[in-house]
């Protein structure tokens, strides 16, 4: 069996613990195992990063390094977290002296960058591990009627560099969610702005704002739901008019589990699927 590491980041913790559940199951129905990277610390996302990227590409050595320890590669379901630590393994390949300098760090640990790991997020795990004709084999039943209105977030197709498909012109999320058996509805309004969910710590009023326009627009497009692969992007749309899902979500239930067993039920805003 294939594994895979987890990097429990933020949104694995505290209230948000049920994504674990979300992210373990989902791996399950991919035939994936898997090995909790425990000792991983925060990425420094929307932090550290933006004021000393010294610091963030020291943790994200060490997450990095915890997952090669192990044998496996490291997968976040987060955005954000995706972005930061792949953003550290390309400056870590490309610059033999920062990476000296990095594992002078953590030897202190017993650790070591190697730069073997490759770093996932749910998109490409499933494109590039899992791979596209495997995961369809493993969709066990149509979610019938509904509309669904893709939505990436900023963190998986910028900066170009670490970007997980064509950030003008992305097909992966449709290529997922097609075989669900739901509609599609691409091309609303606002359908690439920011989700504002790190605007929430110094302006939770424009966080507000910015979350609810892709809400709006693909609620004036027809969508029933919104579905995200981001758990930061999830949180900061869900409580408002129009409902929004965990990709992962989506896939558990086209997967044979009920809407309860991939903890649909603790939306803020009600979801209604047809199975």
């Amino acid at each position: 069996m294939k594994k895979i590491g987890i990097y429990p980041g933020c949104c694995f913790q505290g209230a948000d613990e049920h994504n674990y559940d979300i992210i373990v199951a989902f791996l399950d129905n991919m035939g994936l195992g898997n090995v909790l990277l425990d000792r991983a610390a925060c990425c420094g996302g929307g932090v550290i990063d933006e004021t000393n990227k010294k610091i963030v590409y020291g943790l994200n050595a060490r997450n990095i390094a915890l997952a090669e320890k192990e044998g496996v590669d490291l997968y976040t379901p987060c955005n954000t977290c995706y972005m930061i630590i792949a953003k550290t393994k390309l400056a870590l390949d490309s610059d033999p002296e920062l990476k000296d300098a990095v594992n002078k760090i953590l030897a202190d640990e017993g650790l070591e960058y190697k730069g073997e790991a490759k770093i996932y997020h749910t998109l490409n795990l499933i494109r590039d591990f899992v791979g596209l004709d495997e995961y369809k084999k493993r969709i066990k039943r149509q979610i019938s009627g509904v509309k669904i209105a893709p939505y990436y977030g900023c963190h998986v197709l910028a900066p170009n560099e670490v970007a997980v498909d064509d950030p003008e012109d992305p097909t992966i999320l449709r290529e997922i969610l097609e075989p669900l058996g739901v509609e599609i509805i691409e091309g609303y309004q606002n359908e690439t702005t920011c989700c504002g969910y790190h605007a929430g710590f110094t302006s939770p009023g424009q966080k507000e704002r910015l979350a609810i326009k892709p809400l709006e627009g693909a609620k004036e497009a027809g969508a029933d739901i919104v579905a995200t692969p981001c758990p930061l992007c999830h949180k900061a749309m869900d409580g408002y008019e129009e409902p929004i899902l965990q990709v992962t979500q989506l896939i558990n239930v086209a997967c044979g589990m009920t809407p309860e067993e991939t903890h649909i039920h603790i939306n803020k805003t009600e979801v209604k699927l047809s199975l």
